[in-house]
């Protein structure tokens, strides 16, 4: 009897460590193009938050925000962000508590990079305190010739990059989500702990989540 009750809560532990493993591939939703605040009222309510919390974001909204980061918005397969001479060189990382995330726009889907909590490798003041961290990423190789000594992100995508975030900031002002870009990440231990092609350059850090009242 003794043995079938270390048996039976061995495997409690076992199912309950596998609940909480980062799942490999998180399927997201169609974006929601009809609901919430019009442009105009989303642009009065888009501001920088701070006093992020880990409260977890409903999978609408995440779906959302990351269409409208970077996502397909046409069946050519253009984003909803421009990029100069379409170079479409920026690429979206989340980081949550569970796991670090490649969303692959194609497939509207994150898929997993690196099991663990990598949010404090993303910027300074809170970025580990916060749900959800977005790294956006440069891939020089799409920039080849415009690129400065030293391996540097273009200037293009300094620009590109822009467009990108405030779509996010807009996305989550429709959402009653906080945002707030930032920097401060470490580029080497990124690429070095989530095993990222030398070409990938963070260029912008982008903060979301609900934030204390």
């Amino acid at each position: 009897m003794k043995k079938l009750l270390t048996l039976a809560a061995v495997l409690v532990i076992s199912l309950t460590a596998c609940a909480q493993k980062a799942p490999k591939v998180i399927r997201l939703l169609e974006p929601s193009y009809n609901e919430g605040l019009t442009l105009m009222q989303a642009l009065k309510e888009r501001k920088s938050s701070q006093g992020f919390t880990e409260k977890e974001i409903p999978l609408q909204d995440l779906s959302n925000i990351l269409w409208a980061s970077v996502g397909v918005n046409r069946p050519d397969g253009k984003r909803t962000a421009p990029t100069g001479s379409n170079r479409q060189e920026i690429e979206v990382y989340a980081f949550f508590k569970s796991g670090a995330y490649y969303y692959n726009y194609k497939d509207h889907t994150l898929e997993l990079v690196k099991e663990g909590d990598w949010r404090s490798l993303t910027g300074r003041r809170g970025a580990d305190e916060a749900y959800l961290n977005l790294l956006f990423f440069a891939d020089t190789d799409k920039t080849a010739g415009e690129n400065p000594p030293g391996g540097g992100a273009a200037t293009v995508s300094y620009v590109d990059v822009g467009y990108v975030s405030q779509n996010v900031y807009l996305a989550c002002a429709n959402a009653g989500i906080g945002s707030r870009a930032r920097g401060g990440w470490d580029q080497q231990k990124l690429t070095e702990t989530l095993g990222l092609k030398p070409s990938l350059v963070v260029v912008l850090g982008q903060t979301v989540g609900y934030c204390d009242e």
